[in-house]
């Protein structure tokens, strides 16, 4: 079946004097009958597609086998009762339930289930005595989420609700009287605010704080025991900053400003009445200090370190704080006075991260420990001794393999040198020249940790090499490498991973025919611009929930939040380097571009499925492409992990039947193991 095109005109405008031309402009009107038998005609593509990958069956078999087991998740402890989510073999979605500390008694307390497989339900907050939880309901990928109560002793869901929006911040009021809340609709108005609800009282719920929206500006709610906290982040000329008020909870309406206009990252942190900050003034990895209620810096709690922290929490008096330098993991404490209380003893290899605390009373905490060959485990971090106890480690299969693991560097294309992470499992019968799967980030400062993925694991049992350059736009090296690769300089980015790809291939480890790229949201971004600078030099691309239009990515949703890290349209020389590597604006009419599978959908409300839907089109029209264009696209599918067990499996399937295919890879008939 052939695709056919709706006849709308291309769209041409001249912007900073340069004419730009979108072709596919009316593909972002997901409204259009048109753009409706489109998807029909991808599904289509796709049915074709993978009608012929005989070996889908297998792969569909071996994916079954690593998602289709028991998950927990979400762990709180608030006195003596546990707090978690469970996903249970066979079920569709995970459950929230609680368990007595002492005795083991576990119970269910939300079971979405009755509300459809494409409903999930998450951990919101927890009361003070933990008689109430507040759950989050989802009923798509999206990012706005329904806010409801359940009563814990009982197990009744309360009429009290808060609707579909986004998620800024929650607390539960002293005596559970009700709760403070912020939260945002997806359409546009003049005020941020923080409101209170009281229970079962029919009146209008209370405003107690607002600030003016612009586009970029964003209002948190956070709290303590003792104060609430309104965080507004706001549009300062070209820059954000960020403003605190704090309020007493018993004079909520009594708010004061701590800071104004301080840049980012300011990160405040309350704890028990008193105000901490995670900020870079000075410091540009970053340290904590505590504030008074005027704002003045009293003392350095955490010291800055010579990487920047991964993640921060604070409870029983002590800041723990992750690091992740050189390729190992640390959890480092200190108290509230800025002593330093030692290092916690974690496991060695792959990454430990803290979860963040649900409530104002949490008495636990918890870290996690995963690797590229172990799954994600679960400890709780003894208050006293900081030894992690394990409270939740799955069951490791009997067919884990030993990976090597190789710490190496290329040079990119300026001199510098680029650290690249290597994983591969030792087989015998294995050629030296391999096939490559290899991704990375380069954005928003975040690190490319090990982490155990179920498409790398089934890639590498069936040979592949799996590759991780840690480019620049990331946090490897502190701010610098973040700056590096950020805004105006986002070719940099993309120049070390096209890099990285050269240096495979120069070493003789693979050839471009038999590497693929892929990525997810900022990384799906970095495969695209890579894919059509250097069409020539990857075999395969798998691109998932990517933006691809970067000269109207502003426009979608609200991604205008990230002109900090992008740059704007509005201003000229951040134009010039966005249309200079937007992916979309960059297909030309002659070349034949690798095989690509993009993955969307219309739930996704943070990468807006409409870069997807013009980037494909403009690559299956032309007479040039004949290597594979395919999109992978649901109407349920948003940019949160939340679809149910069974679309999961089928589509993680179609990912590895397609690299598989396009990379010549052979899967085995018996399976892959």
């Amino acid at each position: 079946m052939s695709v056919v095109f709706a006849p709308f005109p291309p769209v041409e405008e001249e912007i900073h004097g340069i004419a730009v031309r979108d072709p596919y402009r009316w593909l972002e009107d997901r409204c259009l009958p048109e753009t409706e038998q489109w998807i029909e005609q991808q599904k289509h593509r796709c049915g074709v597609y993978f009608s012929g990958c005989d070996d889908l069956s297998t792969l569909r078999n071996r994916v079954q086998h690593f998602l289709n087991v028991d998950v927990v998740d979400q762990p709180a402890r608030v006195h003596n009762r546990y707090f978690y989510r469970r996903r249970s073999q066979d079920q569709e979605q995970a459950c929230i339930y609680t368990r007595d500390a002492d005795t083991g008694e576990e119970r269910l307390l939300v079971d979405p289930a009755g509300e459809g497989a494409f409903t999930s339900v998450g951990i919101h907050s927890i009361s003070a005595d933990a008689s109430l939880v507040a759950f989050e309901v989802k009923h798509d990928g999206g990012d706005t989420k329904e806010i409801r109560i359940v009563d814990v002793d009982s197990g009744r869901i309360l009429p009290d609700r808060i609707p579909h929006g986004y998620a800024r911040g929650f607390a539960f009021a002293a005596g559970n009287c009700g709760f403070y809340f912020c939260q945002e609709s997806s359409s546009e108005g003049r005020k941020h605010t923080i409101q209170f609800h009281a229970f079962s009282n029919l009146t209008p719920d209370r405003v107690v704080f607002s600030c003016e929206r612009t586009r970029q500006s964003r209002l948190t709610l956070i709290a303590d025991t003792v104060y609430l906290g309104a965080k507004w982040i706001h549009d300062q000329g070209q820059e954000l900053v960020c403003d605190l008020f704090i309020a007493p909870r018993l004079r909520d309406e009594d708010w004061r400003p701590v800071f104004r206009n301080r840049r980012p990252p300011h990160s405040p942190i309350l704890y028990r009445g008193r105000i901490f900050v995670f900020c870079s003034e000075s410091a540009p990895n970053g340290k904590i200090v505590e504030l008074g209620v005027d704002g003045v810096e009293l003392q350095t709690v955490v010291p800055e370190n010579d990487v920047a922290p991964g993640q921060i929490a604070v409870a029983r008096e002590r800041f723990h704080v992750s690091y992740f330098k050189h390729g190992r993991s640390s959890i480092h404490r200190w108290t509230l006075a800025g002593n330093d209380a030692g290092e916690i003893p974690i496991p060695a290899g792959g990454t430990c991260s803290l979860l963040p605390s649900i409530g104002t009373h949490e008495n636990g905490i918890f870290c996690t420990h995963e690797s590229f060959t172990d799954r994600l485990s679960i400890f709780e971090i003894e208050p006293e001794s900081g030894r992690p106890l394990p409270w939740h480690c799955p069951t490791v299969s009997h067919e884990r393999q030993h990976c090597e693991v190789s710490s190496l560097s290329f040079v990119a294309r300026d001199g510098t040198a680029i650290p690249i992470t290597l994983v591969l499992r030792e087989r015998a019968d294995q050629p030296k020249m391999r096939p490559v799967i290899m991704t990375s980030f380069g954005g928003f400062g975040l690190q490319m940790m090990p982490q155990f993925s179920v498409l790398v694991t089934i890639m590498m049992e069936l040979g592949a090499v799996f590759a991780v350059p840690h480019i620049r736009g990331g946090g490897e090296h502190g701010r610098s490498w973040h700056e590096a690769g950020r805004r105006r300089s986002r070719q940099t980015a993309i120049d070390d991973f096209i890099a990285a790809a050269e240096w495979l291939c120069a070493e003789g480890i693979t050839s471009p025919a038999r590497l693929a790229i892929f990525g997810g949201s900022n990384s799906g971004l970095l495969a695209g611009a890579a894919m059509t600078q250097r069409p020539d030099l990857f075999g395969a691309v798998l691109c998932i929930a990517p933006l691809l239009d970067m000269v109207r990515y502003e426009r979608f949703d609200c991604a205008a939040r990230w002109r900090n890290e992008y740059g704007t349209v509005e201003d000229p020389e951040d134009f010039q380097a966005l249309y200079a590597y937007s992916p979309y604006h960059h297909v030309l009419e002659e070349v034949n571009y690798p095989a690509t599978l993009f993955v969307a959908g219309d739930k996704d409300d943070r990468c807006n499925p409409a870069h997807v839907r013009k980037m494909a089109t403009r690559l299956q029209k032309r007479a040039a492409q004949h290597n594979t264009v395919l999109v992978d696209y649901s109407r349920k599918r948003g940019h949160s992990p939340a679809l149910p067990l069974s679309i999961r499996v089928d589509a993680l399937a179609r990912r590895l039947a397609f690299l598989c295919r396009e990379l010549g890879i052979d899967v085995p008939p018996g399976g892959v193991q």
